[in-house]
């Protein structure tokens, strides 16, 4: 859907909001939740792009929201649906605009235990490229942004106490789309169909323990090469005494590309093969490690190796995951830590995957240790989870910290990815701070990005209608196609007050730096935000 059509949208949106007053109503076995509420936003700004002279301007926003949240016994939903026109005093081009977004998640128990359905979809406007994600918005920079689609369904069986085998599968189909992107005069638009399926041994069996897994992903690209990767594990475990255990692994990566399409042909090939045997000690169910010696084969080499798989459980509140092996870039790691107290929560990953913008657009986990009700830009009314297996309710979401993804692009990515969350939640005070390295090879074009960012929410309660709020954050990326780098640094502080029930205030100054080598790219933007919201 084109922006022209958005005022139409926008006129839908409005009218929903009207006839939605009403808060909650029951329906069947569960009930429904409305909230609408209408947003309006004045804008006075200062922008300086380059050598060309600054101009402040002035600029007006409307942002009318309709949530809507469904929770039954058996069945959980919600919708989310945002319009944002902005009107304003400039000459850039497409600075008038109107974006309408659109969020949904559902989840049905078929069988309980065994047998569910789950939902998903998110339509959004965002940076085409990921770099831009700090400086881009809907009032700066508009015309940077494209309408971005994903919408995705998942089965999920299991068998329940399995005695003898027990059996997980996982399937579904996920499309994402955009309407444009980086590196093509094309959008993006990928079809994924997934399988993730795991055999495992039941209560029934004793000194002996196996899991065979495999994971197959057949994505579909319009403009690139079709993308399918069956990745497969199998592992079998005899008990020799005590807490000792003899163990044979095996894996096999096949990611059905042909690499001779790659620009540059820099990877000759991905596909790998890995088998070995070795000793485990465990200790307790959630205490083991694993030391195992292997061979990698990849086409006519061979490379010999030794493995190590370890998970610890330090104490109720802190537990560690942590693998080495090889593949076909080399040494290969993951690696996890939670902490969790009841104020203060850590958590640490590391991650390196195969992927591509349309796997990533469902793929990717929750990097947050704050849940918020969904649809909320309001700090203050986060909360920090109690577990780092938290399980979201209907009506919340995961606020994400880690806003640097990837360009919009059909190409396979190969990423390499770190993340240190740090969590404080008690009595007025939240805070949350977190640092994401990140390293994108896009095979395709050959090229290569590596960011760094760091991030800072503090949302402090003055008293019970007054809030003070600072958002903070710095971007470094690296570019090795065009040897450019870009430093972001982006800071807002706001005053948030209550005026009554339904009616509040928010005052904000935001300020935003990007420095490059490039001169003409260099910006400067200071911005001061006067906001009304009216929850219905």
């Amino acid at each position: 859907m084109s922006v022209n059509t958005a005022p139409i949208i926008r006129n839908k949106v409005l009218i929903a909001v009207a006839l939605a007053c009403g808060s909650a109503s029951s329906v069947g076995a569960g009930e429904i939740k409305i909230a609408p509420s209408i947003t309006t936003s004045g804008y006075y700004y200062n922008t300086e792009i380059g050598a060309e002279s600054s101009e402040a301007t002035e600029a007006v926003a409307l942002i009318p929201q309709l949530v809507s949240i469904y929770n039954g016994r058996n069945a959980s939903a919600s919708v989310v649906v945002t319009n944002t026109t902005v009107e304003q005093r400039s000459a850039l081009p497409e600075s008038d605009k109107s974006f309408t977004e659109l969020s949904y998640n559902a989840s049905v128990t078929l069988i309980e235990n065994v047998l569910s359905l789950s939902l998903y979809g998110n339509h959004e406007y965002r940076a085409i490229d990921a770099s831009q994600n700090l400086v881009s918005d809907k009032v700066l920079a508009s015309g940077g942004l494209t309408k971005t689609k994903t919408d995705g369904a998942q089965l999920q069986f299991i068998t329940p106490n399995p005695k003898k085998v027990g059996i997980l599968i996982r399937g579904g189909f996920s499309q994402s789309k955009s309407d444009d992107a980086l590196v093509s005069q094309n959008g993006v638009n990928g079809k994924n169909t997934f399988v993730n399926a795991s055999l495992y041994q039941g209560n029934n069996f004793k000194g002996l323990s196996f899991l065979l897994s495999t994971q197959i992903n057949d994505t579909k690209r319009e403009f690139s090469q079709d993308f399918s990767s069956n990745l497969t594990n199998a592992r079998i475990s005899f008990n020799l005494l005590n807490d000792v255990s003899f163990v044979l692994i095996g894996s096999d990566s096949d990611y059905g590309l042909d690499e001779s399409e790659f620009e540059g042909n820099q990877r000759q090939n991905l596909d790998t093969t890995s088998y070995g045997a070795g000793f485990t000690w465990q200790s307790t169910d959630e205490n083991s490690i694993e030391i195992t010696y292997n061979q990698l084969e990849e086409d006519d080499t061979s490379t010999r190796y030794v493995g190590l798989n370890t998970q610890w459980a330090f104490s109720e509140r802190t537990a560690m995951q942590f693998t080495y092996g090889k593949r076909f870039y080399g040494d290969a790691y993951t690696f996890s830590l939670d902490y969790k107290l009841k104020s203060f929560s850590a958590s640490a990953s590391y991650l390196e995957d195969v992927t591509s913008y349309s796997r990533l657009s469902f793929e990717e986990g929750p990097s947050s240790l704050f849940v918020c009700p969904i649809g909320s830009i309001d700090f203050a009314e986060c909360f920090q989870t109690s577990s780092g297996n938290y399980v979201l309710q209907a009506g919340e979401e995961f606020r994400n910290l880690n806003s640097f993804t990837t360009d919009i692009t059909d190409e396979t990515l190969f990423r390499k990815t770190g993340r240190i969350n740090l969590g404080y939640d008690k009595r007025k005070l939240k805070a949350a701070l977190s640092f994401t390295y990140n390293t994108t090879e896009y095979f395709e074009t050959n090229r290569e990005q590596t960011s760094n960012v760091t991030s800072l929410l503090l949302s402090y309660q003055m008293t019970r209608r007054n809030t003070l709020g600072l958002t903070a954050s710095y971007s470094k990326v690296d570019f090795n196609d065009t040897e450019r780098t870009d430093d972001v640094i982006n800071l807002t502080a706001n005053f948030n007050r209550k005026l009554s029930r339904q009616l509040t205030m928010d005052v904000s100054a935001r300020y935003v730096e990007r420095e490059t080598e490039d001169e003409n790219r260099d910006l400067t933007d200071s911005r001061l935000t006067v906001s009304l919201n009216y929850q219905f």
